[in-house]
């Protein structure tokens, strides 16, 4: 009898182990259900920014922009409205090739919506350009907000972007 009590309380003690780690398990999935989407949304940007420096910034954003989005830059040329558009411009000029002009970025910040169908990040980037006739690599750096939509398939895209320059070092 004493050993049937043993492994009663034994039994008692795993199952309380096993309602515990359910229990943790089904917080911690709860929790992760709230920051989901917001973390998702930093990993598209992360890969956003991934694509730029392995395929150039022309490929990535093609990729995730969304058809109706919007390119703003840092002010030194008009704005883009449209993936045709952005296509177009790049096809014309801009930083596409990987080897020579790397635009990179970080993003630091971001919030979606309740219904997790709009979010923006914000961040730092910087870029690198092409040596000049003197080896030296040009840099910029600065600070970007980029507004993302959901699309019918469920992807964020890019509906917004913009950018600050940092004034260039004295």
């Amino acid at each position: 009898m004493r050993q049937a009590r043993h492994n009663w309380g034994e039994l008692q003690m795993r199952t309380r182990r096993f309602v515990f780690v359910l229990i943790l398990a089904a917080t911690s999935s709860l929790s992760q259900s709230f920051a989901g989407p917001t973390e998702d949304l930093m990993n598209t940007d992360r890969a956003f920014s991934a694509m730029s420096i392995a395929k150039g910034s022309n490929a990535a954003f093609l990729f995730y922009m969304a058809d109706d989005g919007r390119i703003f830059g840092i002010g030194t040329e008009p704005p883009i409205y449209g993936k045709e558009a952005a296509a177009k411009r790049f096809a014309e000029h801009g930083n596409g090739d990987p080897a020579a002009n790397v635009l990179s970025w970080s993003p630091e910040h971001a919030d979606v919506s309740a219904d997790a169908t709009v979010g923006w990040t914000d961040g730092v980037w910087t870029f690198v350009g092409a040596p000049n006739e003197n080896g030296v690599r040009p840099k910029a750096s600065g600070h970007y907000l980029t507004v993302w939509k959901k699309d019918a398939e469920g992807e964020w895209k890019l509906a917004a972007d913009m950018g600050t320059m940092n004034p260039a070092p004295k």
